[in-house]
C-alpha cells in the first residue's frame, strides 16, 4: 500500500494522471478493471496461480543469492581444477600501468553513463544537473555491490532522480530505458564480434542466443507499442501503458534514441578497452581483439539476468569459460576474472565515498513509496 504521506504529497491532476494515477478503468466485467480481470485469469491457471502464492522476503532472497554465488565460486575452484598458487603469481607479475589504465577507463565510463541518463531523464521532464546525475551513478555502483538486499543501484538512481518531485514512474522509466539501451548495445557488440571476427569455431549454442537476442531487441522492441495495439487490442492494460505513460517519448523521439545509442556505443568501447588493458596487464597477448567484443557482452548479460549476488560467481565462471575456450589456461583465466571483480569493487568504493561525503542517505518512507511504484511498473514491464 502507498503510505499516507505519499497520497498527501502527490497531486492527482489531469497533467500527471498518466504518470501517477493507477485508478481502474471502467469495463463490462462485473465492475472490475481490465488489469484485475487479466490478473484473475492468469491466477486461475494452476501453475501461474501456484507461483503467485510464493512470497519470499528480501532477506530470504538475499540469502539465496549469496548461497548461489558462493556455490558457483566454490564449484569453480573444485571442478575447474585451478592452481591458486599459480593464479596468485600471475596477479603479482601483472603490469601496474595497464591496470591503472583499466581503472581510469572504468571510472571515466561513468561520465558517459551519466550523460546518457541525463538525456533520457530530460525526455520525461526530470531535469537534473549533470554533476548530480554523475553522483547518483557512482552511488549506484556502491549500492549494487554493498547494498543489494533493499536498495540496488538502479533503485537508488531512480529514487534520487524523483526525490521531491513525486514523478516516481517517470524516474523508473528513465532508468529502465537507460538499462535497455545499454543491453541493446551489448548484444550489438557481441553480434558484430561474431560476424566480423573468425568466430566460425564458436559453438552455435553460444552464437544463436546472441544473434536471436540482437534481432529481438532491434527488430521487435522499436515496434512494441504498435504490435501490442494490433495483437492485444487498444483496451489492454499493456497497450494503454504504452500510449498513456511518460515512456512513450522513447518510441516517438528518434533523435533521442539515436543519441542514447551513440553514447552507449562509446561507453561500451571504453569498457572493452578496460578488458583489453586487463588482458595486456596479465600478458594475455594471444586473445584476439574481436574476441573481447564477444565474451565481454556475454558475461555482462549473464551477470545481469542470473539470480546471484550482483553476478558474483556467474561472471567468474563465464570469464573462465570464455577465456579457456580461446586457449588461456585456467589460472590466468581465473586471475583475469578476479582482476575484473577487484576493478568493479574499487569503483564501487569510490561511489561509497561520494555517498557519504554527499550525504545522500535514503529515508525509509520515501524508499517504500518508490518501491511500491517500482514493483508495480516492473511487473507490467
Amino acid at each position: 500500500m502507498v503510505s499516507p504521506a505519499y497520497a498527501e504529497r502527490v497531486e492527482f491532476t489531469p497533467a500527471n494522471q498518466s504518470l501517477i494515477s493507477t485508478s481502474p478503468v471502467p469495463s463490462d466485467n462485473g465492475g472490475k478493471s481490465a488489469s484485475e480481470v487479466d490478473s484473475t485469469l492468469l491466477k486461475s491457471l494452476p501453475i501461474i496461480g501456484g507461483l503467485a502464492k510464493i512470497r519470499l522476503s528480501k532477506q530470504t532472497k538475499l540469502r539465496l543469492k549469496l548461497a548461489f554465488s558462493a556455490l558457483m565460486l566454490a564449484s569453480l575452484f573444485i571442478m575447474g581444477k585451478v592452481d591458486l598458487s599459480k593464479s596468485w603469481q600471475v596477479a603479482l607479475q601483472s603490469n601496474g600501468w595497464y591496470l591503472s589504465a583499466a581503472v581510469a577507463f572504468f571510472l571515466g565510463s561513468v561520465f558517459i553513463n551519466a550523460k546518457r541518463w541525463q538525456l533520457l531523464a530530460d525526455a520525461v521532464a526530470l531535469r537534473k544537473p549533470f554533476l548530480a546525475l554523475l553522483q547518483y551513478c557512482y552511488v549506484g555502483l556502491f549500492f549494487n555491490l554493498f547494498l543489494p538486499s533493499t536498495v540496488g543501484g538502479d533503485f537508488s538512481r531512480g529514487y534520487y532522480l524523483s526525490k521531491g518531485t513525486g514523478k516516481y514512474k517517470s524516474a523508473f522509466y528513465s532508468v529502465l530505458a537507460d538499462r535497455t539501451v545499454g543491453i541493446a548495445v551489448l548484444f550489438l557488440f557481441a553480434t558484430v564480434g561474431i560476424l566480423s571476427g573468425p568466430a566460425g569455431h564458436l559453438p552455435w549454442k553460444l552464437k544463436l542466443p546472441i544473434l536471436l537476442g540482437t534481432a529481438g531487441i532491434f527488430l521487435f522492441l522499436p515496434l512494441a507499442p504498435k504490435l501490442c495495439h494490433m495483437v492485444l487490442g487498444p483496451d489492454n492494460r499493456i497497450t494503454r501503458r504504452f500510449e498513456n505513460s511518460a515512456a512513450k517519448v522513447y518510441w516517438h523521439d528518434r533523435k533521442l534514441v539515436f543519441s542514447a545509442l551513440f553514447l552507449s556505443v562509446i561507453l561500451q568501447l571504453v569498457i572493452v578497452l578496460c578488458h583489453i588493458t586487463i588482458g595486456l596487464a596479465l600478458g594475455l597477448t594471444m586473445i584476439p581483439i574481436w574476441y573481447y567484443f564477444v565474451f565481454y557482452p556475454c558475461v555482462a548479460v549473464l551477470g545481469f539476468i542470473t539470480p546471484s549476488f550482483n553476478g558474483i560467481g556467474i561472471r567468474e565462471w563465464a570469464y573462465t569459460y570464455f577465456l579457456t575456450f580461446i586457449g588461456v589456461d585456467n589460472s590466468h583465466a581465473l586471475t583475469y576474472a578476479m582482476m575484473w571483480l577487484a576493478l568493479t569493487t574499487l569503483s564501487s568504493l569510490v561511489g561509497g565515498v561520494v555517498y557519504f561525503v554527499g550525504h545522500l542517505q535514503i529515508s525509509k518512507e520515501e524508499r517504500e513509496e518508490y518501491e511500491h511504484v517500482q514493483q508495480e511498473e516492473a511487473e507490467t514491464a
